[in-house]
């Protein structure tokens, strides 16, 4: 059995879990893009309290929790908060035990080390609780932002004013974290947190049916988790270099909230250039000034978009790039990096300084592995269109040549 493979289905299992279910909903709520959101939100938070309030965050650690606690979500379904954290309180050995027993033997085959971070995070109260915190905050973020359309078409029905305000008190007990305080004032990271959310209402393959119909909001998780898990299963242990491989990975179609989906034909008839050249111009306009500088700088090395023209060495440079980001105080500059071994560009990695070295080779790699097991799942719950079957039989092949094989191998249409 591939460990890839069992990873997907996990994943694949938080599309179909829909959240809310006792409210009317305004839109479909899953809890991959629950997920997917809470762990951009963790990352602005972990990095605001890095730099502002000289924080150290093992952000190796950060991904770690936001990965576990999605596969335990997985496990778990959508049990009703409130009985969950009282489970919590009252069993949660047993709880622990239970998704540990669940989650372990996949973990384990990947990383053996990794498997026993997680066994650590589970039942040790101690470990990593900075990061556990900084997660948390992020979870309660995520939940009510969906709680605030929630709420506009909910407010007749019995309890919810009273699940308003145990929302609201439970942010209250983050007041601590700057990030918690500055998405209350609904300014600007409130604006980036509410546009990546976008992503949620924008699903893949829109011309085609498709069941479960993931959102480019969850798809970005996907394709990161995969991303770091085979440098995990590859025993890369650069946490710089794992670190930059999920961000860049979480992050890498943000630009669709520019853009929105354009379907590979009218990309081809109209021209790969202008459409880069509008996702440049509106993440630069729209979502760079929502942001602190130490944030917009990073984010320009995971979108290899730069905030300033004539930093790109080379103009062909995109998200898929294997790529060297140089962050210096008055700018970034990014230069692509040819060679495709990404265990070489992580030798060159030097974890004392402040670049960033990105494998976006294996990032695209991921992303079709993701879009592959999009198409399959999709057929294997009974929806077998010709678009379908095609695009399945052409990633296919392609991932047979890539790190991503096993998945080619064990993950086929019925």
């Amino acid at each position: 059995m591939s460990s890839l493979k069992e990873l997907l289905d996990h994943l694949f299992q938080l599309a179909v879990i829909e959240r809310w279910n006792d409210h009317p909903k305004p839109f479909d709520i899953t809890e991959l893009d629950k997920q997917a959101h809470k762990a951009i939100i963790a990352y602005l938070l972990a990095k605001i309290e890095e730099n502002e309030n000289k924080k150290s965050i093992n952000w190796n650690g950060l991904i770690d929790g936001i990965i576990f606690e999605a596969l335990q979500r997985a496990i778990l379904t959508d049990i009703k908060p409130k009985l969950f954290h009282k489970l919590l309180r009252k069993r949660k050995r047993k709880i622990a035990d239970f998704v540990i027993n669940n989650i372990e033997p996949i973990i384990n085959a990947i990383n053996s080390e990794w498997g026993e971070n997680l066994k650590f995070y589970f039942l040790d109260d101690t470990y990593l609780s900075q990061e556990k915190e900084i997660i948390d905050a992020a979870h309660f973020l995520a939940t009510y932002w969906e709680f605030q359309f929630i709420y506009n078409v909910a407010q007749k029905m019995y309890g919810v004013e009273k699940v308003k305000q145990e929302l609201e008190n439970k942010l209250e007990d983050f007041h601590n974290l700057l990030g918690v305080q500055r998405f209350l004032l609904r300014r600007k990271l409130y604006g980036f947190i509410n546009l990546c959310g976008q992503l949620r209402f924008q699903k893949r393959w829109t011309k085609v049916v498709r069941i479960p119909r993931t959102s480019v909001m969850g798809h970005m998780l996907m394709v990161a988790i995969l991303s770091y898990a085979i440098l995990k299963r590859e025993k890369i242990e650069n946490k710089k270099f794992l670190y930059a491989t999920f961000m860049s990975a979480l992050f890498h179609d943000l630009p669709e909230i520019i853009t929105r989906d354009i379907v590979a034909p009218l990309k081809n008839r109209l021209g790969e250039e202008i459409i880069k050249e509008a996702e440049i111009e509106g993440i630069r306009e729209e979502v760079y000034p929502l942001l602190p500088e130490y944030i917009r700088k990073e984010l320009a090395c995971f979108l290899a978009i730069p905030e300033n023209e004539g930093s790109l060495t080379n103009t062909e440079v995109n998200e898929f790039s294997n790529r060297l980001c140089e962050l210096s105080k008055m700018n970034v500059e990014i230069k692509v990096l040819e060679n495709k071994d990404f265990h070489k560009l992580c030798a060159l990695d030097n974890e004392e300084n402040s670049s960033l070295i990105i494998p976006g080779e294996l990032i695209k790699q991921a992303d079709k592995a993701v879009a592959y097991a999009e198409a399959v799942y999709s057929i294997n719950f009974g929806v077998k269109t010709n678009e379908l079957m095609n695009a399945a039989e052409g990633l296919r092949k392609e991932l047979l040549h890539t790190e991503f094989a096993e998945i080619a191998e064990a993950l086929k249409p019925n």
